[in-house]
């Protein structure tokens, strides 16, 4: 991605960006903030469904205007929706018809399932696009420390890609294209990394637990192997940073594995293995073993 402005080079006051923000959550809190600290983007006015929650703001960037009213917005050139997903489009459509809105401005969301169509109103024409930094929002002043250097998705009109990006590497963010029609498909495999792997987390964690080890034990042993494998990740191909039992072919330890989980335990268990078989380079024999073993009928 191409800088906007270089490190030598200050942006002048005409060529920084006016962005407004309609919805104060912790996604458009922190790049607000990290947008303020740039100097590279002018924070001028939020709007929040709750006035009180947006103060916080205040303290980060203090000249910034809170409203009460979305009509009463200064007019911007870009407007960023920080609301949950089920609310953009209602959001959206709220904005197409405040008097300050232009077909210059530029409207966009967070989301990564949705797209920028869900933007587009049939009264006026206005650019519309989605920014979606990959990471997770757990505290804005965590976030606000962290997030540079993190990969972000970008879509919408072409005329928008450029604000796209000059919104992302504003915020220290590294961008790639993104086709619209596929949000949702991504999100899904985005979903599945980050949250899925809590749930994975927890699954074993309670495995351990009916053995009446320690919780803080518990924690460490999966919590320490999970790092392990995030760390070869980055250095290895799937095939390779794959280890263990299925990995093997060893299908007496599978049956162990099986004799031993609950019948719910063993619904979880069956999906993750047929998943990491198809990573293996087993024989037709030791697959099948594997496989017939995990599709026992729970007993």
């Amino acid at each position: 991605m191409t800088d906007i402005f270089t490190q030598s080079t200050q942006p002048t006051k005409s060529s920084i960006p006016r962005l407004n923000i309609i919805g104060t959550g912790k996604v458009a809190s922190t790049l607000a903030i990290i947008w303020h600290q740039s100097r590279q983007i002018n924070i001028q006015a939020a709007w929040n469904r709750s006035f009180t929650a947006a103060q916080h703001l205040k303290s980060h960037i203090p000249h910034i205007q809170l409203h009460k009213q979305l009509n009463t917005l200064p007019p911007a050139d870009i407007v960023v929706i920080g609301v949950s997903d089920q609310a953009i489009e209602t959001i959206g459509r709220q904005i197409n018809q405040a008097d300050w809105i232009t077909a210059n401005t530029l409207i966009l969301h967070f989301s990564g399932a949705l797209n920028s169509k869900v933007l587009q109103s049939n009264k006026q024409k206005v650019l519309t696009g989605s920014l979606h930094p990959v990471f997770a929002f757990a505290s804005i002043e965590t976030a606000i420390n962290t997030l540079g250097g993190h990969l972000c998705a970008i879509e919408g009109d072409s005329a928008a890609l450029p604000l796209l990006q000059q919104l992302a590497q504003a915020a220290n963010l590294t961008s790639f294209n993104i086709n619209s029609t596929q949000k949702a498909r991504y999100h899904a495999a985005l979903s599945i990394s980050a949250n899925f792997l809590v749930t994975l987390n927890a699954y074993a964690r309670n495995i351990l637990a009916t053995l009446s080890l320690p919780p803080q034990l518990t924690e460490k042993l999966v919590n320490q192997l999970m790092q392990q494998n995030l760390d070869q990740l980055q250095i290895m191909p799937l095939a390779e940073a794959l280890t263990g039992p299925i990995k093997r072919g060893d299908s007496n330890i599978i049956a162990c594995h099986w004799q031993a989980l609950s019948p719910s335990e063993r619904v979880v268990y069956k999906a993750l293995a047929e998943e990491t078989l198809n990573l293996t380079t087993l024989s037709k024999d030791k697959y099948q073993q594997i496989a017939q073993i995990i599709s026992a009928t729970n007993d």
